[in-house]
């Protein structure tokens, strides 16, 4: 789960409040009442959400039991979402130990959070590997890598500083796989800058894009194909 998927949303400590939902988790259980729950997880972009059954509570350790899916998805993030009806927030919980076989899982280090990424517009994923991509302002242009793809935008890593602004209008030329047949094919669109952040491998650009039918195309296609690709990923590691 990525830092920038949610937002910290602390109500008394981080661990008043770790121990407030691991309480409320025992009563619930106790209860016998309402011991469904659902777990959130990003593959690569791809949310991962199937509903998870409470066990019991053990020392500062949530035990559940869960989907095979869910649990690669666990294993590989270390952190989950949780939704559970008797909280007003979302929860945060560090993955402990994540079982594909025996489809259990063990969370602690518990928060209250707020998730952002439900709050976007469209599905972002994450182009593995990043595409060969360039950015024209002004006629000049700047070498990129590609590391996301959604209907509305790209995220663009530049390896030099590139002068950009929030609200700069570019070109953007971003090399797109087809993964049908196995081929590369530009794609450019004019796009907006929503966002420049420096970071160890250069400048992190975020661009928000006006795409044309011909585009969407191209990116819906693309979009589709890739969730089929990661949902088999996930089967096929969850055995």
């Amino acid at each position: 789960m990525e830092p920038n998927f949610y937002r910290p949303t602390v109500q008394a400590s981080l661990e008043q409040d770790s121990a407030e939902i691991l309480a409320n988790f025992k009563e619930i259980i106790k209860s016998g009442s309402g011991t469904r729950v659902k777990l959130v997880n990003y593959y690569k972009g791809l949310p991962i959400s199937y509903p998870a059954t409470l066990v019991e509570v053990s020392g500062q350790v949530l035990e559940l039991d869960v989907h095979p899916q869910q649990a690669v998805a666990l294993g590989l993030s270390g952190r989950t979402c949780i939704k559970c009806g008797a909280f007003s927030h979302t929860l945060l919980a560090d993955v402990k130990d994540a079982d594909v076989r025996r489809m259990t899982a063990s969370l602690h280090n518990f928060s209250y959070v707020d998730l952002m990424v439900e709050q976007r517009a469209s599905l972002r994923l994450e182009l593995d590997p990043p595409c060969e991509a360039e950015i024209t302002v002004s006629g000049r242009k700047v070498a990129a890598r590609a590391l996301d793809v959604s209907l509305g935008g790209f995220s663009a890593l530049t390896p030099q500083p590139t002068q950009l602004g929030k609200g700069d209008e570019v070109l953007l030329k971003v090399m797109m796989p087809n993964l049908l047949h196995n081929t590369v094919a530009p794609l450019e669109v004019p796009a907006t800058v929503v966002d420049v952040a420096g970071c160890d491998a250069g400048e992190l650009c975020r661009f928000s894009i006006s795409s044309d039918s011909q585009a969407e195309g191209v990116l819906s296609r693309f979009i589709f194909q890739r969730q089929v690709d990661l949902i088999r990923e996930l089967k096929e590691m969850s055995g």
